[in-house]
């Protein structure tokens, strides 16, 4: 999967255009985050990163929008320590390179507003 584009409320990827965030597993499956979200979207909680690695110990990449207003949980930095996956959040477009330039496998979540 390959992200190609990104703006406010949208991501274009090789697979479509989203105009809602999106989660990115490891094998390239890409859902609609607020499928799975259960906490707010302005933050990277360790469920919603346990849920996107979906057992692996991906590269991990957050964008944390257009802006770069949304946060990583500090539990999730120190999950994501703990299992040893690299964690790269960055503003989403920003992100979106950083994405496409890491081998797999990676996985990511990406924050499409603010």
């Amino acid at each position: 999967m390959t992200i190609l584009k990104t703006g406010f409320g949208w991501v274009e990827t090789d697979a479509g255009r989203f105009e809602h965030d999106i989660l990115v597993f490891p094998d390239g499956r890409i859902e609609n985050r607020y499928d799975k979200l259960t906490g707010s979207n302005h933050r990277l909680d360790p469920a919603e990163a346990a849920t996107a690695l979906d057992g692996t110990h991906a590269d991990f990449v957050f964008g944390t929008g257009q802006y770069g207003t949304a946060v990583v949980a500090e539990e999730t930095e120190q999950l994501l320590a703990g299992l040893e996956v690299r964690l790269h959040a960055l503003p989403t477009p920003e992100a979106a390179g950083v994405y496409n330039r890491l081998s797999n496998p990676k996985c990511g979540v990406f924050h499409v507003t603010c």
